[in-house]
């Protein structure tokens, strides 16, 4: 069965070119500046605001690059794990976010929900490719 919705397997590895550089910017750009921390303000007196949703943008687009494109060797077995990853993926999110909606409230909720938006995408990439080293370790 071949899968609709998936990209080239090229487009795998132009989302982690994104990505990488998308995720250390991510870092050093939504740090809270304070005294000690220089390198942010930086960041935020040369490139203003616009830079945040730069980052965003080119985070986003990696992660969902790195997500839905093929791998090399495309079977049943592999669409049955990304399927099991992302419903473990949706279930730890909205875990997380009952954990914080307990625990941050008002202004810093909006933090924690900027960072929601990513974690979903994040917690499939890294359980889909465990589950796939883990099976290949296996196989060897």
């Amino acid at each position: 069965m071949k899968p609709k919705y998936l990209l080239p397997h090229l487009y795998k590895k132009i989302g982690w070119i994104i990505l990488v550089p998308a995720s250390i910017l991510g870092i050093c750009c939504f740090i809270p500046i304070t005294e000690n921390t220089l390198p942010n303000k930086w960041f935020h007196q040369a490139f203003g605001e616009t830079l945040e949703e730069v980052t965003m943008f080119l985070l986003f687009a990696g992660l969902l690059l790195v997500s839905y494109s093929r791998e090399k060797d495309e079977d049943e077995y592999i669409s049955r794990l990304r399927l099991e990853s992302l419903q473990m993926a949706v279930i730890v999110n909205y875990v997380l976010l009952i954990i914080a909606a307990f625990i941050w409230h008002w202004l810093d909720f909006l933090s924690v929900m900027m960072y929601n938006m990513f974690t979903i995408l994040i917690i499939f990439i890294a359980r889909f490719h465990f589950l796939l080293y883990r099976q290949k370790k296996a196989a060897a």
